[in-house]
């Protein structure tokens, strides 16, 4: 059933158009960037003094939310808002229109899940959520049972200022959330927002290897902060991607504040030939237990991958991986790698340049991260 009406809405989404301008300027330090940055939030809310006139749409099962997707690509700048429920979709949930949001009525993710074709190898594409358009936000919701990606952001066709929050991503048999972008052209989605979201493979590890969290391409402004990521673990072959992964020149990058546990990689800027621009990965933990994960690797891999700064993360591995932080290759320079508390080694590989103070390491974990904190986690301490 699908019920709907009008209503005025604030038009926050474009927010963070400003919010790093300063992130390039790496002799700043954490509190330096947070005053700046909170100084151009609070100017910029400020000059927003208009509001949207948006569709609201109700909706209470599958066909209604398609129905509700197929009115608002029509007029966009529409809000739909999903009962508590199980929505059952055989086909991409297709967003091309400007100013789209799907959201929760309850505000509760567990409570309103919208499930596709199931987490196995498909024939043609099959993503659970494609959006083309601007100004896009999913709010509150659980995604799962996909055979490509859960959420794809189609960067190349300029889909920009995407928020994800509140949200919970499990089971597709590639990346969770894919933003793709166009390689010629470099067009790609710009201001993302990604926050107290949860990325997850309910099984403890993943159907496949070529699998990941974030996986983001060319996107330059993006914020990934306060989320939690479990189990993004590669079963066999080869090593899964990261948890967080920025490159084909992502810039002006901040991850900060997540929780990643048990994945295979943490945090990733760059790679080889496809690099990254530059950022921040700040106040961020992970850890990895000593567990049956055969491919458990480095925390964070700074690869290609210049004017970035690593701060104020703990990393734990518990796994035989030697390395908790790795920079590599030539164009890695203009490198801060500051106050991270490790119980594994920084390493320099293929030529990187970096700085380095105030990293703190120690092969007692409780040292780093108490057992408290770990039970809170769900983890069980190592004796």
């Amino acid at each position: 059933m699908m019920n709907v009406k009008t209503a005025s809405y604030p038009k926050f989404s474009d927010i963070y158009v400003l919010l790093f301008a300063t992130l390039n300027c790496k002799r700043l330090f954490t509190l330096g960037k947070l005053i700046v940055l909170s100084w151009l939030l609070v100017a910029h809310v400020g000059s927003i003094g208009a509001k949207e006139h948006r569709q609201q749409i109700i909706v209470t099962d599958s066909a209604s939310l398609l129905s509700a997707i197929a009115k608002a690509n029509r007029h966009g700048d529409t809000r739909i808002e999903l009962a508590d429920g199980h929505y059952s979709v055989s086909h991409t949930l297709i967003i091309r229109a400007d100013n789209i949001t799907l959201v929760s009525r309850s505000g509760k993710a567990e409570s309103v899940i919208i499930s596709g074709n199931g987490m196995r190898p498909s024939k043609k594409v099959d993503n659970l959520i494609r959006v083309s358009g601007k100004h896009f936000t999913l709010d509150g919701i659980t995604l799962e049972q996909a055979g490509n990606h859960l959420v794809q952001i189609a960067g190349e066709e300029d889909a920009d200022y995407p928020t994800l929050r509140n949200c919970i991503l499990r089971d597709s048999y590639e990346q969770l959330f894919k933003v793709s972008y166009n390689r010629q052209t470099q067009v790609a989605s710009d201001h993302g927002l990604i926050e107290n979201c949860q990325f997850l493979y309910s099984a403890g590890i993943g159907p496949q290897f070529y699998i990941g969290g974030i996986d983001v391409h060319g996107g330059k402004h993006w914020v990934v902060q306060n989320n939690v990521f479990r189990d993004i673990a590669s079963p066999s072959k080869h090593i899964a991607e990261h948890a967080i992964h920025f490159w084909n020149k992502t810039e002006f990058t901040l991850i900060e504040h997540n929780i990643i546990i048990n994945c295979d990689r943490g945090v990733g800027f760059g790679m080889e030939g496809r690099p990254s621009l530059g950022g921040t990965i700040s106040n961020n933990l992970i850890y990895h237990e000593d567990n049956a994960h055969p491919y458990a690797d480095a925390g964070i891999t700074i690869e290609e991958s210049p004017n970035t700064t690593v701060e104020n993360n703990t990393i734990v591995l518990l796994h035989n991986y030697p390395n908790a932080i790795e920079y590599r290759f030539k164009s890695t320079v203009n490198v801060v790698i500051n106050n991270n508390f490790l119980n594994k080694a920084i390493r320099q590989r293929n030529g990187a340049q970096a700085k380095l103070f105030n990293n703190r390491f120690s092969t007692d974990p409780t040292k780093l991260i108490s057992t408290a904190r770990l039970v809170e986690l769900g983890l069980n301490p190592k004796p």
